[in-house]
């Protein structure tokens, strides 16, 4: 199963604009039902290595219906086959938390709103915790490690450490003088290693904004370990 797959059972039924007939999805490479190529994989796609047959001239009816569907380009969106949900990012940071249960799932991060996710994207089953961020896959699965990374960097947040400074770890001297070189040279021998891990990368973007801190919601959510 791919994230192509999933998101397409969820999405409600649709019709192409021709009538299709049984070849091989130049996208996932599954012999289905499939329409021309062209109504997928428009002038404008870049990622011919992402294709899993990419000399087919044909492509998948659920490759049409997601490549085509807009807000899987344009979101924050997790899938578990039943639900395509949009997401917010704090909704992300929530499912990202807690864990995730479904029994088959995908969730995709973006800033940058343009890349095809359901491309990418892995699909999750069991324990497993692997979401895409853009285009890097980020495995939360190990759960500790999740928790004990979130409160290191959630402590250095409420000790004055700006979101910028933590993802760049570069620090004014005046800034420094203001926290403390203490507290910096410790947080710095720390995440030193880690900064551009991308677990570390993903967890900062989650950080709380300045609004959400300001309205009293800077409490570490509780983070399940199962």
């Amino acid at each position: 199963m791919t994230a192509i797959d999933l998101i397409a059972a969820a999405l409600p039924p649709a019709s192409p604009p021709e009538a299709s007939y049984p070849g091989i999805c130049c996208v996932t490479g599954a012999e289905c039902s499939t329409v021309a190529r062209n109504l997928v994989i428009k002038p404008s796609f870049t990622n011919y290595d992402l294709l899993a047959a990419p000399t087919s001239d044909r492509a998948g009816l659920a490759a049409w219906r997601v490549m085509n569907h807009a807000p899987a380009r344009q979101s924050l969106w997790f899938c578990d086959g039943l639900e395509f949900r949009l997401l917010k990012r704090v909704d992300a940071r929530k499912l990202v938390l807690d864990s995730v249960t479904a029994a088959h799932w995908s969730g995709y991060v973006t800033t940058s709103y343009k890349k095809h996710g359901a491309l990418r994207c892995p699909v999750n089953t069991g324990a497993r915790q692997v979401w895409l961020f853009e285009m890097l896959r980020v495995d939360c699965s190990d759960r500790d490690a999740v928790a004990e990374m979130w409160g290191r960097l959630r402590t250095a947040q409420d000790a004055g450490i700006s979101r910028a400074m933590l993802e760049s770890l570069d620090i004014s001297p005046a800034y420094l003088a203001k926290i403390g070189w203490k507290l910096w040279r410790e947080f710095e021998r720390w995440a030193a290693d880690r900064l551009q891990s991308p677990l570390y990368r993903f967890l900062c973007y989650f950080l709380p904004s300045r609004e959400e801190l300001h309205c009293h919601e800077n409490s570490p959510p509780q983070i399940s370990r199962a």
